[in-house]
């Protein structure tokens, strides 16, 4: 397997990356409504730009009220049902694993 030097990128480790990113840690507090329209908001726009991988950062829900996640499974409804989204999947480790959702768009 050939290396690459230092100073050059690995083409296919660029493909990998996501083209955007949100990431629910900076949005504070948000009701469910607010969770819906982001999210919503988010995809409509990376369809718009033409982009075909995002991320988008749940968080786990380590921290929530009573221990129960409110963010990553609403997010994880809405891809389900999002005409947009080819699939998803839990990120790599390095983006966040199981608190974070990688998503192919049409």
């Amino acid at each position: 397997m050939a290396k690459h030097p230092p100073n050059q990128s690995n083409k296919y480790a660029v493909l990998a990356q996501p083209q955007r990113v949100m990431d629910f840690h900076k949005a504070g507090i948000l009701t469910k409504p607010e969770i819906t329209a982001l999210t919503e908001r988010f995809l409509e726009r990376s369809k718009a730009e033409g982009l075909t991988k995002i991320l988008i950062i749940t968080g786990k829900g380590l921290h929530s009220i009573d221990g129960q996640a409110v963010i990553k499974p609403l997010v994880e409804k809405i891809l389900q049902k999002n005409e947009h989204v080819k699939n998803f999947s839990w990120a790599k480790r390095t983006q966040g694993g199981d608190g974070a959702f990688e998503i192919n768009l049409e």
